[in-house]
């Protein structure tokens, strides 16, 4: 069996980067704290099908590859699973969740510098790596794909962000059975929540029954606990609950390419009320060739953008309720 180590990163969308300051990173200890970015920026940016991830470790220190089988001569090892964590924002549930990994990936002892033509670097600053791995195994999940937690404290991750994880097996071969299943979580047993069967008003046409079923299948792909609360008139559709992760879905249907909706009153409130934790969830080509944008916002940019980087645009208008006495 391959070997296996934990490096623990500070929260981003997208590790590619943070050009105008798009994906802004949060978390990962003092130094992004301080200095507003970190190594792992590009962690999960390729060059030339690799991809070249870093970690920062304690005071500079280097990876104890004995622990991971190599001799203390060695200066690297191959084949070992990188399993990438990070801490969710707090106002979106808070918690260290896997964000992704590098699978057959090469590990140095200590920090190496990437190709010069990469040009991973961060307003002048070099930023080096600590493992290498090529790009067929590497696997970044969606924000709202980040659903198995990292245990902390006693017998599991500390504070250091590199966790050999020798002292606690059984998580490690629950890391191992999500890897292999894609990221996808075994299911909890009985789900709560009934899948909407029947036509209410939010639903009544074909092609938002249709945009509700494609939502939830998804979110229930991730194994996330779905309700609707459609006739509640909360001001979104459905709940996707996965441990302190709560999401609030709003689901819009429709029959051709172009990604336009309106959105009521109570729901446009709602979206400014709880943007960290509401998805605007829009179904396209409903009916014949259905495509699933989910929409999120941005704190730094102030803007939604789906996971395939298609901006949202908002369009207040003005409406007025009218009648005869």
């Amino acid at each position: 069996m391959h070997q296996i180590i934990f490096f623990n990163t500070g929260w981003m969308d997208s590790y590619a980067g943070n050009r105008h300051n798009e994906d802004p990173i949060t978390g990962g200890g003092a130094h992004n704290r301080e200095e507003g970015w970190g190594g792992e920026i590009f962690n999960f940016k390729p060059y030339r099908g690799k991809y070249y991830g870093f970690v920062r470790t304690t005071h500079s220190g280097e990876i104890k590859l004995e622990r991971l089988g190599a001799a203390k001569s060695d200066h690297k090892i191959d084949n070992v699973t990188v399993v990438w964590t990070a801490a969710r924002p707090i106002d979106e549930g808070g918690g260290t969740y896997v964000v992704g990994w590098y699978k057959n990936a090469t590990i140095f002892r200590s920090e190496q510098s990437r190709p010069r033509q990469a040009r991973h670097s961060w307003q002048g600053n070099p930023i080096g790596y600590q493992a290498e791995a090529p790009g067929d195994g590497v696997v970044l999940l969606t924000r709202d794909a980040r659903l198995l937690p990292v245990p902390r404290g006693k017998g599991a991750m500390g504070q250091s962000n590199v966790w050999y994880a020798l002292d606690n097996l059984d998580f490690v071969n629950q890391v191992i059975e999500y890897i292999a299943s894609d990221g996808l979580l075994p299911p909890k047993g009985k789900v709560k929540g009934k899948r909407p069967t029947q036509a209410d008003p939010l639903v009544r046409l074909e092609v938002e029954k249709k945009a509700v079923e494609i939502t939830w299948a998804y979110y229930k792909s991730l194994d996330y606990e779905l309700n609707t609360v459609e006739r509640d008139k909360v001001g979104w559709d459905l709940t996707a609950t996965n441990g302190k992760i709560k999401l609030k879905l709003e689901v819009k249907g429709l029959s051709g390419p172009a990604v336009a909706a309106e959105l009521t009153a109570n729901e446009y409130k709602n979206l400014l009320i709880d943007r960290p934790n509401y998805r605007v969830c829009i179904v396209t080509n409903a009916l014949t060739k259905p495509k699933l944008h989910i929409f999120s916002y941005s704190r730094t940019t102030d803007r939604w953008e789906s996971e395939e980087g298609l901006p949202l645009v908002f369009e207040e208008v003005v409406s007025a309720r009218v009648f005869s006495r």
